[in-house]
């Protein structure tokens, strides 16, 4: 049985255009079988493990010597690990010693410059931020291109795997393209089995479909070393800083100050590299996987609070909601093309085109006012500045009853 690893890096270099005779030599397999992991839409799930050495119950104190010394020798080794109690043969130790050495090189190559579109760092992290509402805990979503240093944060409603798919969705759009390779820790919402001594994480099904419809792997570091994310974590702890002294007018005006914050950090000279991360952003574009024609199937399940002008802020934009709303606990459901907004039990309210990160745009129904004082005569002046191109709203045009019906039911508001 071919590991999940396998099947991921098989259908990535397929998604790149190489052929089943070029993976198969690149993964050591045969044409044959590289076809039959490429055509399929599932994963191979791997055998249970079979039973270990008795060198096993030292493996920690083993990997603990050679962190220390890389060079000390198996037979040392060996000769420490019978005053320990070990029982075993040299030959097993001898064994267990070459793997160990294998999987800290692996390890190390990770601390190392990366090359251009190589590999993405990406780490979640909470902290504390303070809304004129209160104070609240947030969930950040960070991504790093370990080559250019260029950095994305994301505001998240929760740690769970359909948030950070629709994240990296959105950080991959941002940069121009993928990095062949995502580096994570131990994510629950990526791994089903954390990576441990010499077993590979076990990957999450619907993670690796997200992995292969982008043509991205996944490379996890194991549990308790943190210096493998080194380049991520350093970041999500100057977000943390900057967010600690401020006080926020919403969660909107929040991501808000993220992106300038991000911008600021892109904009400035690396100490490593000599070069800002969007100078070596250009550079490396070059080198990522191209975007697919569409982003995968996913959706972000976020709560607003509808503002006294019947308005939601998302990503620097305004969408206007039933004016029953305002001051009211609401719901948006994001999708890479729109935004629906729902009520607190899930009822479709409004849908609008999404508008541009940052763009600044107030994206208005004008029947959500409809039955209000004076709110004739104002839409009436919204459809007059937009037929002069004047207008500072992106007008739906549809019938008032429609709007009507959605606010108050059939029979509108009589």
């Amino acid at each position: 049985m071919y590991k999940e690893m396998v099947w991921m890096d098989a259908k990535r270099m397929r998604a790149q255009g190489m052929s089943y005779v070029e993976i198969g030599e690149r993964l050591g397999i045969d044409r044959r079988t590289a076809k039959k992991l490429c055509l399929s839409e599932d994963p191979p799930r791997p055998r249970r493990r079979q039973r270990g050495s008795k060198a096993d119950d030292y493996q920690e104190v083993i990997r603990a010597w050679l962190e220390d010394r890389p060079r000390m020798k198996a037979t040392l080794i060996y000769e420490r690990l019978r005053l320990l109690g070990y029982e075993g043969s040299y030959s097993v130790v001898k064994r267990k010693v070459a793997e160990m050495r294998e999987e800290l090189s692996r390890r190390a190559t990770v601390r190392f410059e990366t090359l251009p579109g190589q590999q993405a760092q990406v780490d979640f992290g909470l902290a504390k931020a303070r809304t004129l509402a209160g104070s609240a805990s947030v969930v950040l979503l960070v991504m790093l291109l370990g080559f250019s240093r260029f950095r994305k944060t994301l505001l998240c409603p929760r740690q769970d795997r359909a948030s950070l798919m629709w994240g990296l969705s959105e950080c991959f759009r941002e940069a121009g393209g993928v990095p062949h390779e995502l580096l994570f820790d131990n994510l629950k919402p990526v791994v089903v089995k954390p990576r441990r001594g010499d077993e590979e994480a076990m990957i999450a099904t619907e993670w690796l479909s997200f992995c292969a419809h982008y043509g991205t792997s996944t490379r996890v570091c194991f549990p308790y070393r943190a210096q493998t994310k080194g380049k991520v974590e350093r970041p999500i702890g100057e977000v943390k800083a900057f967010l600690y002294p401020h006080t926020f007018l919403d969660l909107g005006h929040l991501e808000e100050e993220l992106a300038r914050q991000d911008s600021a950090y892109n904009a400035r000279v690396h100490a490593t590299t000599g070069m800002t991360p969007a100078e070596r952003l250009l550079l490396e574009r070059e080198f990522l996987l191209p975007l697919p024609e569409r982003p995968f199937t996913c959706s972000l399940k976020l709560e607003r609070v509808v503002s006294r002008d019947c308005f939601v802020s998302f990503e620097g934009n305004r969408y206007s909601v039933p004016h029953a709303f305002a001051g009211r606990k609401v719901r948006l459901s994001v999708t890479p093309a729109e935004v629906h907004i729902l009520s607190p039990q899930g009822a479709l309210l409004a849908t609008f085109p999404r508008g541009a990160k940052g763009g600044g745009e107030s994206r208005v129904d004008p029947g959500h006012w409809a039955g209000l004082p004076g709110a004739e005569e104002a839409i009436l002046n919204l459809r007059r500045l937009e037929e002069m191109g004047l207008s500072p709203f992106r007008v739906e045009k549809r019938s008032l009853s429609y709007y009507e019906e959605v606010a108050y039911g059939p029979g509108g508001g009589s």
